[in-house]
């Protein structure tokens, strides 16, 4: 029963901070309160609901400092995701994404936001199915509830959607053509840097290290310096001096 309230949430039948009444799910799902009552309490512990004692439940409305968190995550997974995909190299699997691609670069082409948004949504939740690795795929699942009720509606920059449809074509072809381990590197990257840009927030000093690749104005992939890296390297040599 809760994968079914919470398939419903997915799906925008409630929307973030909807009231979820017991009665009314109840009569939705043909079922006694019980099974409902037990649901919900698993959905609070996935924050998919909050429960507030006195005043009812309610569908989560993660915050931005919410997502700040889950981002991190989301970034080292589904670089790992890419990197399985991409060594895998299943022609059906690519043929898949790729057109998938070809038809949200359609959707932004005339406009259609929940379009774009439904088709990006599915290429990295297939992405993550593709890897075939069942502990990334649950952690995923953890957290793509969230991640789906904060973005819903935020995202209506016509400029700014067309150029995330692009990168997001260039990171699957990245699939095709890529070492595996670069892959996983570049979608680690595209994952924070597009999220922060999106939610218009500087990124941490602590997570710029793992950003080791940008897409620019003209899709083409650069290897950027990592400052991290760049730092232990000017460590070890001083390390060495000292030694020597």
């Amino acid at each position: 029963m809760a994968k079914r309230i919470a398939a419903a949430i997915d799906e925008g039948t409630f929307q973030p901070g909807a009231r979820l009444v017991e009665t009314r799910l109840a009569e939705m799902f043909r079922v006694s309160r019980g099974p409902i009552r037990e649901a919900l309490k698993t959905l609070e512990t996935e924050n998919i609901v909050v429960i507030k004692p006195g005043r009812g439940t309610f569908v989560a409305a993660p915050s931005c400092d919410d997502i700040e968190q889950i981002v991190a995550v989301r970034a080292v997974l589904e670089g790992l995701a890419a990197r399985a995909v991409a060594a895998n190299r299943n022609k059906q699997e690519l043929g898949q994404l790729n057109l998938l691609c070809k038809s949200m670069c359609d959707a932004v082409k005339r406009g259609d936001i929940a379009g774009y948004q439904q088709l990006d949504w599915r290429i990295h939740e297939l992405l993550f199915e593709f890897s075939k690795n069942r502990l990334v795929i649950q952690s995923w699942q953890s957290m793509r509830c969230q991640l789906n009720l904060y973005w819903r509606g935020r995202i209506n920059n016509l400029a700014l959607i067309e150029k995330l449809a692009l990168q997001t074509c260039v990171l699957v072809r990245c699939l095709f053509e890529d070492e595996p381990n670069e892959v996983g590197d570049i979608f680690r990257s595209h994952i924070i840097l597009a999220n922060y840009e999106v939610m218009i927030r500087p990124i941490p000093e602590w997570l710029k290290s793992y950003i080791t690749h940008m897409i620019d104005e003209n899709q083409q992939i650069h290897r950027l310096q990592d400052e991290f890296t760049r730092a232990e390297a000017m460590s070890r040599k001083s390390e060495t001096r000292k030694t020597g």
